[in-house]
């Protein structure tokens, strides 16, 4: 009972959304700046017959899956050494504190003059979008760990490592990957900028050149592409 009430709420959700959409466009706003959805859905089936809208698709997930990755994977370490290390936190804290307010988006021109318009750079900026969420998670997850926990542990003769792999890491867990699923939608806000301003493929490559012809079904089918791809991911 509780999956049928789950997919016909999801049912549901995605049926007002689409009455909305065509009410918006027939009656508050022009056709032509908000396409209604039967005409998206008519502009999308030839640019995925021909396997358009696949490649670039395939472009964009490659690199967010390389740069997430990578963020993931050193902001998990970073971080648990960080909670866990007090000097190493005091030593590091400021200097990310510093960086971590620089956007992906003003990270475009660095990217640029260090690695060119190669993959490279597209792989750099979806990591430096992704590697501070899930640090700072990371960090708040083991610093989070209950005392009574670590107290426990401790009476009962645990070693520091049996401490650190049996009671740090599970409880820095849900906090880590909220960090993950936080840092992956920033992962796919850092690479449609990238490939708009450095690219020749890709969905962002896709959707820039759909704007400068003003191809608004265009434009809302590459859109619905990355929510679809962004909540699939997210799943």
């Amino acid at each position: 009972m509780e999956r049928l009430r789950q997919v016909g709420m999801f049912c549901l959700s995605f049926g007002v959304l689409g009455v909305l959409w065509q009410l918006t466009s027939t009656y508050l706003v022009s056709p032509h700046l908000i396409p209604p959805p039967g005409d998206v859905l008519r502009t999308a089936i030839p640019m995925l017959t021909t396997a358009e809208i696949p490649r670039h698709m395939a472009a964009s997930v490659a690199r967010v899956a390389v740069g997430f990755a990578l963020g993931s994977a050193l902001g998990i370490v970073l971080g648990v050494l960080m909670g866990r290390i007090r000097w190493v936190h005091d030593l590091l804290d400021p200097v990310i504190e510093f960086f971590r307010f620089l956007s992906p988006t003003a990270m475009i021109p660095i990217a640029v003059i260090w690695f060119g318009i190669g993959e490279t750079s597209k792989y750099f900026l979806i990591f430096w979008g992704t590697f501070f969420i899930v640090l700072i998670n990371a960090i708040h997850g083991v610093l989070a760990t209950p005392w009574a926990r670590l107290r426990a542990a401790e009476c009962l003769g645990a070693t520091r490592l049996q401490i650190f792999t049996l009671i740090v890491l599970p409880s820095a867990v849900p906090s880590v990957v909220t960090g993950m699923r936080v840092a992956l939608a920033s992962s796919y806000l850092s690479i449609i900028p990238a490939e708009i301003l450095a690219a020749d493929s890709g969905l962002g490559f896709l959707l820039q050149q759909s704007s400068l012809l003003v191809q608004t079904n265009r434009v809302f089918v590459v859109l619905a592409v990355f929510g679809i791809l962004g909540y699939l991911s997210d799943r």
